[in-house]
């Protein structure tokens, strides 16, 4: 029975869809990765700290105060307040607000590259411990072909020959899976660097074949966070262009003061005032700020088709090569390996009756222990492309399959 899972990603401003339950030791690196490691911590607080700041675009300047005293005994205070002009406010709220969402969809694509670098690591860590876990296998086999040789020795059907040929050949295999166990503690070492979890290891499961829909994979990719990102940033650079603009709109001065006078009698005044940002020797800057933002926008949606364009040529890419492992895999699993193992075993016993050369044995074992490697690669290579291209279309890997 398949389980499913829903994988929602709080904030980042896109959501994984529901889908078939891939495997759940991953998941859990995944998940652990992002509320631990340190781009995941800082990619989770990038969206709160710029949505606190969305309150303070809506204050006004201070207020200024003075106190004046005079020789000739004039005593008077002042105070003053600058009043933006209606909607100015406004524009810069809107500004925030954008950079909200920029920094939503920052923390997104944050998402997207640490899950995909955790699935990496950890495919990496279980394709080099399988290939050392094969080594270290051959090379029982290997010595426990010594003994069979010994005994055809003594009855005269091997040759002393035959005892160091496969001696040679168990030092070679056991060297060979000293080499994959220090890969595989490489890359085990890679994969707690960005879980921090150290006593798990990875057996899959049977894996899930390559049912999406490639066309809705290349519509996805177009929603991806880095893309939204960019298109976000343009919307943040019209909103700077409209607050730039709204700035060769006046402020309002308004102020009040109480004095008293040399003669001791009191006073009072008011007064009030404008700003003068639309003259022309101080609206320039303002004015080239406005057009520099929407050219600065323009830009920013150019680069956003530019990433559509590379997202869905990578979609393309990792599909066409999740696609090709798979049939690799399934070939070697289905068809290759069950007749060679079986034409082992038969090389094996007669051999052990002494029909048999050595040669053809060793040969043989060379080939199993070649084609089970390949099949190992393979598997790894079409999880690690599948995982690939979930993160090319901005999915999670389990929701590739509700893409039929």
């Amino acid at each position: 029975m398949r389980r499913t899972t829903v994988w929602l990603v709080v904030g980042l401003g896109w959501t994984a869809t529901i889908a078939p339950a891939g495997e759940p030791t991953v998941e859990r690196w995944v998940q652990r990765a992002w509320e631990n490691h340190p781009s995941g911590v800082a990619a989770k607080a990038g969206p709160e700290s710029e949505r606190v700041q969305v309150a303070g675009t809506r204050a006004w300047m201070p207020p200024s105060a003075e106190f004046d005293y005079q020789s000739d005994g004039l005593v008077s205070t002042k105070f003053v307040q600058m009043i933006p002009w209606p909607g100015k406010t406004g524009s810069m709220e809107a500004v925030q607000k954008a950079k909200v969402e920029m920094a939503r969809s920052d923390s997104g694509q944050q998402w997207r590259i640490l899950s995909l670098s955790v699935r990496e690591a950890a495919w990496m860590e279980w394709m080099t411990r399988t290939k050392a876990r094969l080594l270290r296998e051959q090379e029982v086999v290997v010595r426990s072909l010594i003994e069979a040789a010994q005994r055809n020795q003594a009855q005269g059907m091997a040759t002393a020959s035959d005892v160091w040929l496969l001696r040679s050949r168990a030092e070679q295999v056991a060297g060979l899976a000293d080499q994959a166990e220090a890969e595989a503690r490489s890359a085990r070492a890679m994969r707690e660097g960005w879980t921090g979890i150290v006593s798990d290891s990875l057996a899959p499961s049977t894996p899930i074949p390559p049912t999406w829909d490639d066309s809705s994979l290349l519509r996805e990719a177009e929603r991806r966070p880095d893309v939204s990102s960019m298109r976000r940033e343009s919307q943040m650079r019209e909103a700077m262009g409209a607050a730039s603009a709204a700035s060769l709109k006046p402020d309002i001065m308004a102020g009040g003061m109480v004095m008293m006078m040399a003669n001791g009698m009191p006073g009072w005044g008011v007064m009030a005032g404008l700003t003068l940002p639309f003259v022309p020797w101080a609206s320039g800057m303002a004015d080239g700020q406005a057009k520099g933002s929407r050219a600065q926008a323009r830009i920013a949606n150019s680069k956003a088709d530019a990433m559509v364009r590379m997202a869905r040529s990578e979609v393309s890419d990792h599909s066409d090569r999740a696609r090709g492992a798979w049939a690799a895999w399934k070939r070697l699993d289905s068809l290759v390996l069950p007749g060679l193992d079986q034409a082992l075993s038969q090389t094996r016993s007669r051999y052990g009756q002494g029909r048999e050369m050595l040669s053809m044995v060793l040969s043989m074992e060379e080939m199993v222990r070649m084609t089970r490697m390949d099949a190992v690669m393979r598997r790894g290579e079409y999880e690690l492309e599948r995982a690939r291209l979930s993160s090319a279309a901005g999915l999670e890997p389990d929701a590739l399959e509700a893409k039929q």
